[in-house]
């Protein structure tokens, strides 16, 4: 009778080498589509207005600041006038003075319904938006950091009695900060 421990060793191997072939594949795969990350999100806290389409753009300009670029869509029903607009990372529901100190003007932008108003980027109707913490501060990141914070806008109806009091959406913000 032949001798078969060479055999058996080989199916040993053969069998523990493919499940741990398998498990390398696995392990390869999830790191390349990193299903754990955070997505890219925009959302406001109010039905009528959108900022998903595209995602905001967040990056870091030659001082080291964080800038956002963000298409807003106004889906209200009537029209607005956007007068400010600021990004930040304050925290809870109300925006401290000191961060609104920091707002950018939107120069009265008339949006109607349906349509459009962009911050940064081509085509835009303004700058990009600065980003600052709750003290007013500009904040600094660098590429590949997740940034997590709101998109504040200020505007009126087209129909407001005093267009000194301002109405405000806040949008909650979630991105990867580009290169």
């Amino acid at each position: 009778m032949k001798n078969m421990k060479g055999q058996a060793a080989m199916e040993y191997l053969m069998t523990y080498g493919w499940a741990i072939l398998a498990i390398v594949l696995v392990i390869a795969a999830l790191i390349f589509m990193n299903p754990f990350r955070a997505p890219e999100v925009c959302l406001f806290e109010q039905a009528g207005f959108t900022c998903n389409e595209p995602p905001p753009q967040l990056y870091v300009d030659q001082g080291g600041n964080l800038m956002m670029n963000v298409k807003m869509w106004n889906q209200v029903g009537q029209p607005i006038t956007v007068r400010n607009v600021l990004c930040t990372s304050a925290p809870g529901s109300e925006v401290p003075a000191a961060a609104a100190n920091h707002a950018v003007d939107a120069n009265n932008y008339q949006l109607q319904t349906g349509a459009s108003f962009q911050a940064g980027g081509d085509n835009s109707n303004m700058g990009s938006i600065p980003c600052v913490d709750s003290l007013g501060n500009a904040i600094k990141s660098s590429s590949g950091q997740e940034f997590r914070g709101k998109l504040v806008v200020w505007y009126n109806y087209a129909n407001d009695i005093d267009p000194s009091v301002k109405h405000q959406i806040k949008a909650n913000v979630i991105s990867k900060v580009a290169g």
